[in-house]
């Protein structure tokens, strides 16, 4: 009897962790992950893009690093000046990646990304210098605001 509950239990344990797996990998993407996965390549990986849409979207620090095609290393944060929603954070994001290409950065680094959301001086790869305006205020900074809040 004892043997007979003990595997029981077993049994049903695997199937319940099975099916929460099973679960998990039909349960479909959050907004913050849909956005993640859409920038991720553009922000020079999974983690960064993360680290944008999590900072962006909670108001929260944000911290991107970049490998260049140099082996070269591009590290640049912020925090934004309030939390924005997904509408906002996507509207972010996507007018920095428009603003950059119009320049022909189409594979920024972490400081052109930076410049890009909050404004700032990149080189374009002519050699050029650029202001950039920013699309979104960072704390300490107190120009309007152009993307939406929450």
């Amino acid at each position: 009897m004892k043997t007979y509950r003990t595997t029981l239990a077993a049994s049903l344990a695997a199937s319940l962790a099975f099916a929460a797996t099973a679960m998990a990998a039909s349960a479909p993407p959050t907004e913050a992950s849909r956005l993640s996965s859409e920038y991720a390549e553009w922000a020079g990986g999974h983690s960064n893009a993360e680290s944008l849409v999590a900072g962006l979207r909670n108001g929260a620090p944000v911290t991107i690093v970049t490998n260049g095609r140099d082996r070269s290393v591009s590290i640049a944060g912020f925090t934004p000046a309030s939390a924005m929603s997904y509408g906002g954070v996507s509207s972010a994001l996507s007018g920095a990646q428009h603003s950059l290409s119009r320049l022909g950065i189409t594979k920024p680094n972490a400081e052109q990304i930076q410049a890009a959301l909050i404004g700032g001086e990149i080189r374009t790869a002519s050699g050029a210098t650029t202001v950039m305006k920013g699309s979104v205020v960072a704390r300490g900074n107190t120009p309007n605001r152009v993307a939406s809040s929450r």
